[in-house]
């Protein structure tokens, strides 16, 4: 199918594209805005990442608003990235208002370096950006037989446990660890009930959200995704999912020297103030506690154990955290990556200003 009828298509429609051409396109895309070839690649392979696993709300929806800020200056084209070593174990990097994949996946590389010299890597991030999904660096630690941790802030959009105000980021925690039978055990989740990214991306198609995901402004529980989106998102299981956005804050915030709370500046609404996200990511070598072949079937053994336990009605199978989203990437790497009418249009609108075609697009699944 063409271009421009896929561009101008109804917002229930679904595209589909092949994931190394859109990966290709969002390069060029985020060269045209000035990054260099290698930033630029790492910025779309970061996006790319969520939508091949299913996260549309953390991909290519993105463009646009980090074109923008790259844009308007809000976010630094050509940052002096610096990475001190503070110790054997940590280090700390400077992003220097750069953009925030860029930065992780500097930081989540010298982590690695780091612990394949010394057992454990710590490399937090600060004066960084938005960052995208949490999987795009911890996998890459699980993917050379280490586990990988990354927490990462976000702009206040959430309430604290017993308030009906926003007091903290969703604040996304990530862990992988290596197996065998699977890539990986990855867990990626926001503090929230649900990220707010996509009750961002129902607030743009008009969709409503499901009971227990935001209050409005009035601080009423409600469905109207436009009335969460200006209200606050709520913290998954009450006092439980505030206090690990708490804690988040505290590794990735606080102790960065990053921004925290109240004091990061929105990415949708503030054009004038750099975000300063903040971020905390680790990587373990297993073999410092035993032969890692020895860690990778026990893993296995784990997940057979789990797999082995009866199941509950209604239920086919069960899967570790991480398994869905490796399926979709399965999936998605045969059929194209689907990417709903409104994303299409977004992109193509961002694409047209630099004059860069789009990918061909598919109306079907590819195959």
């Amino acid at each position: 199918m063409g271009n421009e009828k896929a561009a101008n298509a109804g917002n229930t429609s679904l595209f589909y594209c092949n994931g190394e051409a859109l990966r290709q396109f969002t390069t060029h895309v985020f060269k045209a805005f000035g990054l260099e070839t290698g930033a630029a690649r790492t910025v779309a392979d970061n996006l790319v990442h969520a939508d091949l696993r299913g996260h549309g709300s953390h991909g290519v929806t993105r463009i646009p608003i980090y074109t923008e800020r790259l844009e308007k200056g809000v976010v630094n084209v050509a940052p002096n990235i610096q990475v001190e070593r503070k110790s054997a174990s940590v280090a700390l990097v400077d992003a220097d208002n750069g953009m925030g994949a860029v930065a992780g996946d500097l930081a989540i590389k010298t982590a690695i370096e780091i612990a394949k010299e010394t057992g454990v890597g710590i490399a937090s991030v600060r004066h960084s950006n938005h960052n995208g999904p949490g999987s795009f660096y911890v996998t890459q630690a699980a993917s050379q037989g280490l586990i990988g941790m990354s927490a990462s802030n976000s702009p206040i959009s959430m309430a604290v446990w017993g308030s009906r105000g926003r007091a903290l980021g969703t604040n996304p925690l990530s862990v992988a660890i290596p197996a065998g039978s699977i890539p990986a055990i990855v867990m990626d989740m926001s503090s929230s009930v649900v990220a707010r990214g996509k009750i961002v991306e129902a607030a743009k198609r008009g969709d409503p959200i499901p009971e227990g995901w935001a209050l409005d402004t009035e601080g009423k529980p409600t469905t109207d995704s436009k009335a969460a989106e200006a209200g606050v998102v709520l913290p998954f299981a009450g006092a439980k999912g505030s206090a690990i956005a708490i804690l988040v804050d505290m590794l990735a915030g606080v102790l960065s020297g990053a921004a925290y709370s109240k004091l990061v500046n929105n990415l949708y609404a503030d054009f004038e103030n750099a975000q300063n996200n903040g971020q905390f990511t680790m990587a373990v070598d297993v073999s410092m506690f035993m032969p890692k072949d020895a860690f990778i079937e026990r893993v296995d053994n784990f997940i057979q154990l789990m797999k082995a336990t009866a199941l509950a009605d209604g239920v086919d199978e069960i899967l570790m955290p991480g398994e869905p989203e490796l399926r979709n990437e399965q999936k998605f790497s045969k059929t194209g990556v689907p990417l709903p009418a409104n994303v299409v249009e977004d992109i193509r609108s961002v694409a047209d200003g630099v004059k860069i075609e789009l990918p061909e697009l598919s109306a079907s699944p590819l195959g």
